[in-house]
């Protein structure tokens, strides 16, 4: 898959950057709320406009000036700066509400090197039919100021067209829609956003020590080999009494979002803090939306590293949640770039065997077997018939088995039958799996 061109929105803060984002692709995709600093990534996302392919990119608000006090814009900065140097086109976008603002000529000096590839965007201008406002902006040297409403949606076509003039028409690959869809979720600093920049080997998202850098849920497009991929950082899940922003408050829901629709969820833990209570309330989260899971134990460097030490965490893992047996663990480290090759050998291949489907022949001599093998007890004088099996869907795979009584079932015998479901079919390692049983009335005889 050829990489796309990319178009970077930048400005200082609060002059509408997720706004228009969000009007451009007709969806609520980036968070907006009325605080300066809210948006802190390169977050990007495919687009396409008169045929023509690109991945448009919202950005942090910056000053570049000496703002050493504000909370992490050197780093906010350092990343818009990289993008800066990457894009193809940049939109720079002003306030025209405000008029020029010195900021605004602070920032057109830094693009100068790139005025060539930089639109002046004059947002906020919400009647089309209001005096000009955007003079004043041709002094920034940057070329003829564009007028655009991101909130309204007026000029925004005309702003398309003229930042995508030089692009190639192409499709949107397909390649993009089959990409796999993986979201990384854990706790605040496990090093979820540090295990993202180091798979895609570029600085993408900010990475500080402190809870709560990563607001929104982050999707980076990635291609290894033939696969690609679509991984998402999410801002880390805290307890319920400790999220009392609003900023926070979306970035929960956000990144229950992200899970709910992932292809696979990787938990990652944190290798010196392991298995919290918290830790295992994340886990059952994307156990209950039934994903597939990896566990990925970051900062494996800064730990003794050997083999006893990685099966005694797994052991208390699997001692405290013992469905995770069925599931696979990675010790690794983002820094270090420690075993992000078995990460990439994992998930297609758990993804791929969650979408197997089993016929009903094999499915209903595995149910033959079990009942040979133990029977559940017998209550009230009733013995449990199971009649017929079938596989009713995949993602997850699900099962349904037709018996004369569901009463009959009690959930020993139900995990039992999963045990030996797993190891009878195989290739449901990582993979939830949905045992379904509906009576079936039948005259005894």
């Amino acid at each position: 898959m050829k990489k796309l061109p990319e178009v970077i929105i930048i400005g200082r803060p609060n002059v509408g950057k997720s706004t228009l984002i969000n009007r451009i692709l007709k969806k609520n995709k980036a968070i907006t709320y009325d605080t300066p600093g809210v948006t802190r990534d390169l977050l990007s996302y495919p687009y396409k406009w008169n045929d023509k392919a690109f991945m448009i990119v919202d950005s942090g608000g910056v000053l570049f000036q000496n703002q050493e006090s504000i909370d992490m814009q050197p780093q906010i900065e350092a990343l818009v700066r990289s993008g800066i140097e990457k894009a193809d086109k940049i939109i720079f976008l002003v306030d025209g509400k405000d008029g020029l603002n010195p900021l605004d000529a602070v920032i057109a000096k830094v693009l100068r090197p790139y005025q060539a590839k930089t639109i002046v965007a004059v947002n906020k201008l919400d009647d089309p039919n209001q005096p000009n406002q955007s003079l004043s902006f041709y002094k920034l040297g940057l070329g003829e100021p564009i007028c655009i409403s991101g909130i309204h949606g007026h000029g925004v076509a005309n702003l398309l067209t003229i930042a995508t003039a030089d692009f190639s028409e192409r499709e949107l690959s397909e390649e993009y829609k089959k990409a796999y869809k993986v979201a990384l979720v854990g706790r605040p600093n496990v090093g979820k956003s540090s295990l993202v920049n180091a798979i895609i080997n570029e600085p993408r998202i900010l990475v500080d020590n402190k809870a709560g850098t990563t607001r929104d849920s982050i999707e980076v497009y990635f291609n290894q080999g033939d696969d690609q991929y679509i991984f998402i950082d999410t801002a880390g899940l805290r307890r319920k009494s400790k999220v009392d922003e609003s900023i926070e408050f979306y970035s929960t829901v956000r990144t229950a979002k992200a899970i709910d629709e992932s292809d696979l969820v990787v938990i990652v833990l944190d290798a010196n803090d392991y298995l919290t209570d918290q830790d295992k309330k994340i886990i059952n989260q994307a156990l209950d939306a039934k994903r597939n899971i990896i566990i990925f134990v970051n900062k494996w460097d800064l730990s003794e590293r050997s083999d006893d030490a990685r099966k005694h965490l797994e052991v208390i893992a699997k001692d405290e949640l013992p469905f995770l047996e069925n599931y696979p663990f990675i010790f690794g480290s983002a820094t270090e770039k420690l075993n992000l090759g078995k990460l990439f050998h994992l998930i297609p291949s758990i993804i791929k065997n969650g979408e197997k489907r089993i016929t009903t022949g094999p499915l209903n001599q595995f149910i033959k077997k079990c009942l040979e093998r133990q029977h559940p007890r017998i209550k009230s004088g009733k013995r449990l018939k199971v009649y017929y099996a079938t596989q009713a869907d995949t993602k997850p795979p699900t099962f349904i088995f037709f018996i004369n009584q569901p009463k009959l079932l009690d959930a020993s015998y139900i995990r039992f039958l999963e045990n030996q479901f797993r190891e009878e079919f195989g290739g449901f390692f990582g993979n939830p799996i949905q045992l379904h049983f509906k009576g079936k009335p039948k005259k005894e005889t």
